[in-house]
């Protein structure tokens, strides 16, 4: 076999090997996105496998076929990790995501600084168990119950067939880990912010630890509740496109408010400027069923 026939040979294998490649990298891809990416890499693979300069007139035909398998697979990793990072903002996962990875930051320092897993756990104990529950626990009820949460309207419509739990559920249980992540965030940061005073004045620490313990439960309770308040009832992601309606400073003749909307189109929030000029509390309008093609994907 002479060597033009044995790099022709060579060409029609990495030809070959790409195409076999293609099937199994579109499952990376976004289904959304899947169908014009295979066509897209299928048009190319043909073009250079037809064309003058292909894979059969190459020098290089494994060098040029491992640049395409990288290219193919790097460019299916890409829109995966931009459709992650698409999906992901503003998300309920993505917002657990994060108060866990502080929440394992803060605690390896602790551990750090206590030198030791038994020391680490004294302190854990003895300062959380000791001070920090009782100030978060009263802190807790009283936020709760104080609080006026909107009431959930779309535990019926919206609940899907085949899901174990029900939108209410679901609701409740973010904001219960939600409020949980972020009062242990709140603790290790104020473990670690008081680490010089404890070593300062030892014993004495405690007053100060009990300030700041009062400071982060007031800021994480008030944050976990308002970031709530600012999600669909539905998906649990962050609202958007805040848009500001009625004419504004006429609360006693007219109502005026700020209105958010969830980007897959499951429902609108409405903010009123005053309670009792448009709504007493914030109100989630649900569209109608005619209008949910319209946001279908």
């Amino acid at each position: 076999m002479s060597q033009g026939e044995r790099r022709s040979v060579a060409g029609r294998y990495a030809e070959c090997w790409l195409h076999r490649l293609l099937p199994l990298v579109r499952a990376i891809v976004p289904e959304s996105k899947r169908g014009d990416w295979v066509r897209e890499w299928q048009a190319e693979l043909w073009h250079l496998g037809h064309s003058g300069g292909g894979f059969r007139k190459r020098r290089t035909e494994a060098c040029e076929a491992l640049s395409l398998a990288y290219g193919l697979i790097a460019d299916a990793a890409w829109l995966r990790l931009d459709w992650l990072r698409a999906t992901g903002k503003g998300s309920a996962p993505a917002c657990l995501t994060v108060l866990s990875a502080w929440c394992l930051l803060l605690a390896a320092v602790e551990l750090a600084v206590a030198g030791s897993m038994h020391a680490f756990l004294r302190v854990f104990e003895t300062h959380f168990i000791g001070l920090f529950v009782f100030v978060a626990a009263p802190a807790i009820v009283a936020a709760v119950s104080t609080y006026p949460l909107r009431p959930l309207r779309c535990d019926g419509g919206h609940s899907r067939a085949g899901r174990l739990l029900s939108t209410r559920a679901r609701w409740n249980l973010f904001l219960g880990v939600k409020v949980g992540l972020t009062l242990l965030l709140g603790f290790l940061a104020s473990m670690v912010a008081t680490v010089p005073v404890r070593m300062a004045v030892g014993v004495w620490s405690g007053w100060f630890e009990l300030l700041m313990f009062s400071v982060v439960v007031t800021v994480g309770l008030r944050w976990a509740l308002l970031n709530q308040e600012q999600r669909c009832q539905k998906c649990l992601r962050m609202l958007s496109q805040p848009t500001r309606v009625g004419p504004p400073s006429r609360n006693f003749l007219d109502w005026n408010g700020t209105e958010q909307a969830c980007a897959d189109g499951h429902g609108l929030l409405q903010v009123p400027e005053m309670q009792g000029s448009w709504c007493w509390y914030d109100l989630w309008v649900e569209p109608d069923s005619e209008w949910s093609g319209l946001f279908s994907s």
